[in-house]
């Protein structure tokens, strides 16, 4: 193994150690999990240094900017959503300096109905910011491509869908578990 892959490998399982330890000393709690769920992201994220864990979030091939759910959950809190975005924003600049357009790659392996309002905050703020900060950055953008959606994505996209700028609805491919794959077009 060569060091960066035994450090990527070192960070996830930081990561990781540090959600187990979390939830060793706080249980998981049946019902009001929401808040827990932050307390633990922000102990997580309180041993490691983000600018080396983003990288895992928002990985860049390309012209491809791929989010890894996995990674954006045990990390993401309230309180660094605007590191994070600010991280996918330059991630994004960087790419429409050498390339005309970008694409998004999202897999929403484990994404359940209660994340999708956990972090609706977080998308919202994306949007907002995106659409203030002047880079036009959604002008450069190609398409959405969602892998691995949940049984709801319907519903999920009644969701999401309207609370994005409106020039990218029809940005959306979705591949679902099943094999097929569906062209999201907003109504």
């Amino acid at each position: 193994m060569n060091n960066s892959a035994s450090s990527d490998s070192s960070i996830l399982n930081r990561i990781e150690s540090a959600r187990k330890n979390y939830y060793d000393e706080k249980p998981k709690n049946l019902l009001f999990k929401k808040q827990q769920k932050f307390d633990c992201a922000e102990s997580v994220t309180s041993n490691l240094d983000l600018a080396a864990v983003l990288p895992f979030v928002f990985r860049v091939e390309g012209n491809t900017i791929f989010f890894n759910y996995t990674v954006f959950k045990a990390i993401a809190s309230p309180s660094i959503y605007m590191d994070i975005a600010n991280y996918l924003f330059d991630a994004t600049k960087q790419i429409i300096e050498t390339h005309s357009k970008y694409n998004l790659n999202v897999d929403l392996t484990g994404l359940t109905m209660s994340a999708v309002e956990r972090y609706r905050g977080f998308v919202v703020l994306v949007s907002n910011e995106g659409m203030k900060n002047g880079h036009g950055l959604l002008k450069y953008l190609d398409l959405i491509h969602v892998h691995n959606p949940p049984t709801f994505v319907e519903y999920l996209c009644s969701i999401v869908i309207p609370i994005v700028d409106p020039s990218i609805k029809d940005r959306f491919i979705i591949y679902f578990k099943n094999g097929s794959v569906v062209k999201y077009v907003a109504k």
